[in-house]
């Protein structure tokens, strides 16, 4: 079995990559790393040169990108059924969700930081269109589903949940920062209990609790 080792902050999208794990029930060590100097310093730049969490170091080869490690997570523990099998259109149906969630990010991105998505030929030239198309289709396609692809839990829907949380939440303690405010309403009628779903899972409550116990530990340090 590969040895893991999860280089990652509490406050970020390490926690997706952490749940991933738990999912998997993966044996991984954990190397936080704080914002700010040490996220930027030479030895985490060794890792990771874009300077960002998480990091992913997998028998010496780092990998990157919180999306791309959960998919290849999900590729090594086939057991688990988190990814449909290689070569099924269902495969087929998760790469085309696995893409989408990079439109939901860039329109959700620019809605928090008040870019225009209301210009035609803005909308003509970026691959979301606007972000009520982005986030209308999504619903669209959750309405009547319970699961982004195929009769079961994948890593997409993993991914998604804390995606969609992370629109719903306040970023960072300065909410009259309007570019700190959330861009979805924490009771959606459709991607809330979608997400909250996902995240009854046991996998979910163990990766929390032990990113809180960091985010304690980090703070106290």
């Amino acid at each position: 079995m590969s040895h893991f080792i999860l280089y990652t902050n509490p406050r970020s999208r390490g926690r997706m990559v952490r749940w991933m794990l738990e999912e998997c029930e993966a044996t991984y060590e954990v190397v936080p790393v704080p914002y700010g100097e040490p996220m930027k310093s030479a030895a985490y730049l060794a890792v990771n040169p874009m300077g960002k969490v998480p990091a992913l170091k997998v028998d010496g080869t780092v990998l990157t990108e919180a999306l791309g490690i959960c998919t290849w997570l999900a590729e090594q523990f086939p057991e688990k059924n988190l990814i449909p099998p290689a070569g099924h259109v269902e495969r087929g149906e998760f790469y085309r969700w696995m893409c989408f969630a990079l439109h939901l990010e860039y329109a959700a991105m620019d809605r928090r930081f008040q870019l225009l998505d209301n210009d035609p030929e803005r909308r003509f030239s970026v691959g979301y269109g606007d972000f009520d198309t982005a986030f209308n289709t999504l619903r669209q396609h959750l309405k009547t589903r319970e699961y982004l692809v195929g009769d079961h839990t994948t890593m997409l829907d993993l991914y998604y949940a804390g995606l969609l949380m992370q629109f719903m939440q306040p970023r960072g303690t300065d909410t009259d920062n309007p570019h700190n405010r959330p861009v979805l309403p924490i009771d959606d009628p459709v991607l809330g209990p979608y997400a909250k779903r996902q995240m009854s899972r046991p996998a979910f409550a163990r990766a929390a609790a032990l990113d809180n116990e960091l985010a304690a530990r980090m703070a106290s340090s």
